[in-house]
């Protein structure tokens, strides 16, 4: 039989596959306790305060993959594996490494040279198996937690450096899992700027949430055509991420097409008119261009109001 008689099309259903980073304290473990009937795995500290289920502390790299090759193989009716957090494992995995290799530091395994980041990638890769294999054998979603740090960042487009947020972990295998995952999201306490008596200051009530787009200041990234932002729950994601299936694309143009009569910029509604066209079947695409409207709209409202409070 052809390979062609075997095509299929449509949207595959699997089970989640997120990663969530941010500064300490902005709920990250609580986005993974409000998953389906979740199981945490990682140091107890960020959940102290939340009724959830915990697998036992560990302390060993060996100790990690076996509670991983359990609940593959083991009866259970968990449905979420929330690991808290990637850079609570990474000290593990390079104690491990420094064990076997009988050195007292990562950057002297395998005889330095950089080795010892290269072998913790392959076993940061033995490690993703395991939880593809929890998605396929146990239908399983995974949501990943990691700290953010502050870096500076040299920006080749730009030509500039700026201070931007990026995961807790080694550059290669921070890019390692980014690339994994399905959806990226930096988490947050949202903050407004604004002019306050000739400089920039930043506002904000303590709103929690979480952006799916990258940006200067910060990584992110979704396949699902998600909003740009959205407030920290699973139960706002899982509808976000439902919504393409129920809202066809001629929804989302008509919707496009509403927004651009608030608009009287025609040079710009008609750039938005054609790219809007050239996506007309691609439900991703429209909800990226609905988004960027929004935001678009949002900031010449924002920029009339602060003109109008200066006239």
């Amino acid at each position: 039989m052809s390979v062609l008689a075997k095509v299929t099309k449509g949207r595959v259903k699997k089970p989640h596959l997120v990663l969530i980073y941010g500064p300490d304290g902005v709920g990250k473990s609580s986005f993974g306790a409000s998953a389906p009937n979740p199981i945490f795995l990682g140091s107890e500290d960020g959940t102290n305060e939340i009724d959830v289920n915990r697998l036992p502390p560990v302390e060993s790299w060996i100790e990690i993959i076996q509670s991983l090759s359990d609940l593959i193989n083991d009866p259970h009716d968990f449905k979420t594996l929330v690991i808290d957090s990637l850079d609570w494992i990474e000290p593990i995995l390079n104690k491990h490494l420094c064990r076997e290799h009988r050195v007292t530091s990562i950057e002297y395994v395998g005889g330095g040279y950089g080795k010892g980041y290269v072998e913790a990638l392959n076993q940061w890769g033995a490690m993703q198996e395991r939880l593809n294999l929890l998605r396929a054998k146990r239908n399983m979603n995974i949501i990943l937690i990691a700290h953010s740090q502050v870096i500076t960042f040299n920006d080749p487009n730009a030509n500039a450096s700026y201070d931007r947020y990026e995961m807790k972990l080694y550059k290669k295998a921070s890019s390692l899992w980014r690339e994994y995952v399905d959806t990226v999201f930096f988490a947050n306490f949202e903050t407004f700027a604004k002019k306050d008596g000739g400089k920039m200051r930043a506002y904000g009530d303590g709103a929690r949430v979480m952006y799916s787009e990258r940006r200067p200041a910060f990584d992110a990234k979704n396949r699902s055509g998600l909003p740009f932002i959205l407030p920290l729950s699973w139960q706002d994601y899982q509808s976000a991420y439902d919504q393409p299936k129920k809202d066809d694309c001629t929804k989302v143009i008509a919707e496009i097409t509403k927004l651009l009569e608030s608009s009287n910029d025609e040079k710009f509604n008609e750039v938005v008119r054609e790219t809007s066209a050239k996506a007309a079947a691609n439900i991703v695409q429209l909800n990226a261009i609905l988004n960027r409207l929004k935001i678009r709209l949002a900031e010449k409202e924002q920029a009339n109001g602060e003109q109008n409070q200066a006239g």
